[in-house]
């Protein structure tokens, strides 16, 4: 029989483990014959055996494994909420520390720094486990960005925007441009469990990416033009006159982002000669997440290459139609 390790029995199932190689024991049959019976070690068995002829049958009463509860805790209780009070309250930066976000070793460095306890790594992880905290992807954010600005558009500006296009019998419509390369880094495959059965993905040697620019509006209506080239003026300006004749005659109050494309002197003279169709309005500096483009072209790019793999840049401009919105 498999030998077990009887530290991880229950006190129910140890005791009668016990029981049973005491009987064994008492009719003469060896500790190693014993041992593959009950599918303990034949050492422990003769620990066991020993300790009954010592002490009886107290041998068969089994107390809980392990220490109880609280006892050897490296932290307090006061102590760990004031921890999980500064992982939520401040950064490693602001704390002057050398680390981008919390991670474990962060943690490690946070325990020492405030309450001088030096704490393994594996520790650090249990407690971070307890404590219900768990790796996730971070929020990118530009050091650039002014919070005060985009808090002063979303309240101020956009509701004169919505006031404004209500009065004009206006759509408002989110713009962005994006690039989706020919081999996306997200892709996955299941493979039996072992180092040498990992999926095998055959791609083009050669890298390529197509540009989009597209649109959404609050009510989910979209659109989107595929380019092979960098986006440029007339890209923009072709782009935005496609959102115009979508529109059903109603014009169109487009909101996009501080590219240096939008804000062009070509673009404003053709915003000018078409102000009777068009107006563009712009989000505060380093704002993607206010955009709600962003999330479409997010998903765009998490499902281009989910079916298949383009092999020159004319095929990614097909496949690429057939998965954009």
């Amino acid at each position: 029989m498999e030998k077990i390790d009887a530290r991880k029995l229950s006190p129910r199932e140890l005791s009668e483990k016990r029981r049973i190689a005491i009987k064994l024991r008492e009719k003469g049959i060896a500790n190693k014959e014993v041992a593959e019976i009950v599918g303990i070690s034949a050492q422990t068995i003769s620990s066991y055996y020993s300790q009954y002829k010592k002490d009886g049958s107290n041998i068969f009463k089994v107390k809980n494994a392990g220490r109880p509860k609280n006892v050897g805790k490296k932290l307090s209780d006061e102590q760990e909420a004031f921890i999980i009070k500064k992982l939520i309250d401040t950064t490693p930066q602001q704390l002057k520390f050398k680390f981008a976000l919390w991670t474990r070793e962060a943690v490690q460095t946070l325990i020492k720094y405030e309450i001088d306890i030096d704490m393994p790594i594996s520790t650090v992880g249990y407690y971070l486990a307890k404590w219900k905290f768990t790796s996730k992807k971070p929020i990118k954010r530009a050091y650039e960005r002014k919070d005060k600005a985009t808090k002063a558009w979303l309240e101020e500006e956009y509701p004169k925007i919505k006031k404004e296009a209500k009065k004009d019998n206006a759509d408002i419509w989110w713009c962005d441009e994006t690039a989706c390369q020919n081999l996306a880094n997200n892709l996955k495959g299941y493979a039996p469990i072992g180092t040498h059965n990992k999926p095998i993905l055959e791609h083009s040697a050669k890298r390529f990416k197509i540009n989009m620019i597209s649109a959404i509006t609050n009510t989910g209506k979209s659109m989107f033009s595929l380019y092979d080239e960098s986006i440029k003026i007339d890209s923009f300006i072709e782009f935005c006159k496609k959102v115009i004749d979508s529109n059903n005659g109603k014009k169109v109050f487009l909101i996009v982002d501080n590219l240096r494309v939008h804000h062009a002197k070509l673009v404003k003279v053709w915003e000018e000669e078409n102000k009777d169709k068009i107006k563009l309005f712009y989000l505060p500096a380093y704002s993607p997440d206010y955009n709600p483009d962003e999330y479409l072209n997010q998903d765009y790019k998490q499902s281009a290459n989910k079916y298949e793999l383009p092999t020159s840049p004319v095929l990614a401009l097909s496949v690429r139609k057939t998965t954009a919105y």
